[in-house]
């Protein structure tokens, strides 16, 4: 187990306020130890409470929104690099598996929020680099929260999203967006689609989600550009491919949201470096 294979950390904030809509590269678990408004993960809001579970993949788009702001938010975070769960699996326990099939949010019951967070704790503390005996028992200790974690998973219901009226209003428009992303399309455009003005489709999508229409438009086009990217096509292609008009357009998007050029990021994955973008160093 590399040290860059995994992180956690116990964090807290007076005002916890993540600035945009964003993604990772490692899958990143969320345990909530207080309440802290709502969160937008893919395409659907929950309610950011006490014990409960996120489970983010990696690639997908998160931000929270409408934050408390009346008391410091608490919570352990986790990053894993799904090749991490890989070299930790065996025929009889797929842990890449299990993660694939999680819920995003799962209630957890007091024993169950009991025994996580004991868990994070202990890994978290877990006794530093270099004394005998470290990396075998930091292995143990997350091996045994991974078990811990499919265990909870397997007997628990998958958490529903928040519905109400404005909501409902937004997620058809999300859905068209998921699916039709890499296409050319104007605001106005999407405004008669779902006959709506569009002055009120921008004020009501941000209002809700607490980013634009147009900002998620370009996410999902650098997350599949970035799926591209680990192909051995070319950079003008990958960004063709993912909807960007221009490779100009494509490089200076794609450099601006992850801190390195489209051709760099390729690079990097194929040599097999720890890819850290400006995303996950920033969230």
């Amino acid at each position: 187990m590399k040290q860059e294979d995994f992180s956690i950390s116990l964090n807290q904030n007076e005002t916890w306020r993540m600035d945009k809509l964003h993604f990772h590269e490692s899958i990143e678990l969320l345990l909530s130890l207080s309440d802290g408004g709502d969160f937008f993960i893919g395409q659907d809001m929950y309610p950011i409470q006490k014990n409960m579970l996120f489970l983010l993949d990696s690639a997908v788009l998160h931000r929270t929104v409408h934050e408390r702001t009346d008391q410091p938010y608490r919570r352990y975070i986790m990053h894993i690099l799904p090749a991490a769960l890989d070299r930790l699996s065996t025929p009889q326990t797929d842990f890449g598996r299990c993660f694939r099939s999680a819920k995003t949010c799962t209630a957890l019951d007091p024993r169950q929020m009991q025994e996580l967070t004991e868990l994070f704790r202990q890994l978290e503390n877990a006794s530093p680099p270099g004394r005998f005996g470290a990396d075998v028992r930091q292995k143990i200790l997350l091996m045994e929260l991974l078990l811990s974690l499919c265990d909870i998973w397997q007997a628990s219901e998958a958490e529903s999203g928040i519905v109400n009226p404005d909501y409902e209003r937004v997620a058809p428009v999300i859905q068209f967006l998921q699916s039709h992303f890499t296409e050319t399309f104007s605001l106005d455009d999407l405004a008669r689609q779902f006959s709506i003005s569009k002055y009120h489709l921008c004020h009501i999508f941000k209002n809700v989600t607490g980013f634009s229409v147009m900002e998620y438009v370009i996410q999902r086009r650098i997350i599949l550009a970035r799926e591209l990217l680990r192909q051995p096509i070319s950079v003008q292609e990958a960004g063709e491919r993912a909807g960007f008009q221009t490779n100009s357009h494509f490089i200076r998007t794609f450099s601006a949201y992850t801190g390195m050029s489209p051709k760099r990021y390729a690079r990097q994955y194929m040599q097999g470096a720890k890819l850290t973008t400006l995303q996950d160093r920033k969230n």
